[in-house]
């Protein structure tokens, strides 16, 4: 199969998922418009005074749009091989400890190794995505 083939089929694939998004913008516009016309003729001051920012415009299409290609696009698929990142170990040990990995292991603290380097089938592997900010 051609790249224009393949481009076809992943936005038919991507296009009802992409219509129910607008379809939900839209509502949400009706929504609020109504309620904004609402307070308006109720000449109520103490809600709904502030600006109304839309949500259905070309900016947030696009960007679903965009969301929709990256995810139809994503390497890891159901079923298939997992994808074998590079990882960093962090030490089990506080840093002060004076515990230290032999340089003959298969995974070693501080370098660099495999995200499948820790698998094991006797466990699940379970990944902790942390953040030092």
């Amino acid at each position: 199969m051609g790249s224009a083939s393949e481009d076809l089929l992943v936005t038919l694939q991507i296009l009802p998922g992409f219509f129910s998004n607008c379809l939900f913008l839209a509502v949400y516009d009706s929504v609020v418009l109504v309620k904004r016309v609402v307070t308006l003729l109720s000449r109520s001051r103490s809600a709904g005074c502030g600006e109304w920012r839309r949500m259905l415009t070309s900016e947030g299409l696009r960007s679903i749009w965009n969301s929709f290609l990256l995810d139809a696009h994503k390497q890891v698929k159901l079923g298939c091989e997992a994808p074998n990142s590079k990882v960093v170990k962090v030490p089990d040990e506080p840093w002060w400890s004076s515990t230290v990995v032999p340089c003959g292991s298969r995974i070693q603290t501080g370098g660099e190794c495999h995200l499948l380097d820790f698998e094991s089938s006797d466990r699940p592997l379970v990944v902790n995505f942390g953040s030092a900010t």
